[in-house]
């Protein structure tokens, strides 16, 4: 069984996989292959996690104000990049986080559920199965490893 202190600190990213072939072309299209990530669980109960296409273009225009980019660019930049943030609990292996805070606003009030376990080797595997919208059902992980403190 997973722990809460198992799992609490800055975790990067190292894989993430899928049992749909389908799914999986659409995300090395999406994030490309050398996809980018941080996970941070903190113990006071908040968590944020972002992943994203490892080699993004920069927006035109004026990079200190986005908004003048154009649409298309935007569209880009949205598609390559995942982010939500909010408080979360451990449960018999089972990682959920209520979203305060997301990338698609769509998400946010709404729960992001996970399975959980750490591997012999001392990596995060976040996994989860759910129904697309043409009924197939898609199983995804993602691993992570611990970040090395910086200084």
């Amino acid at each position: 069984m997973v722990s809460k202190e198992d799992i609490t600190g800055t975790w990067l990213l190292v894989e993430r996989g899928s049992d749909d072939p389908a799914d999986a072309a659409l995300a090395l299209k999406r994030y490309g292959d050398a996809q980018q990530g941080v996970l941070i669980v903190s113990a006071d109960g908040w968590m944020n996690a972002a992943l994203c296409h490892g080699d993004r273009p920069a927006l035109s225009g004026d990079p200190a104000w986005h908004t003048d980019a154009p649409a298309a660019d935007r569209l880009v930049a949205f598609d390559t990049y995942i982010s939500y943030a909010g408080t979360w609990t451990l449960e018999d292996d089972v990682f959920t986080t209520e979203v305060s805070f997301a990338l698609n606003p769509g998400w946010v009030g709404g729960q992001q559920v996970r399975g959980v376990e750490i591997t012999a080797d001392d990596y995060l595997i976040l996994s989860l199965s759910r129904a697309w919208p043409d009924g197939r059902v898609v199983s995804g992980w993602v691993k992570w490893k611990r970040a090395d403190r910086r200084g």
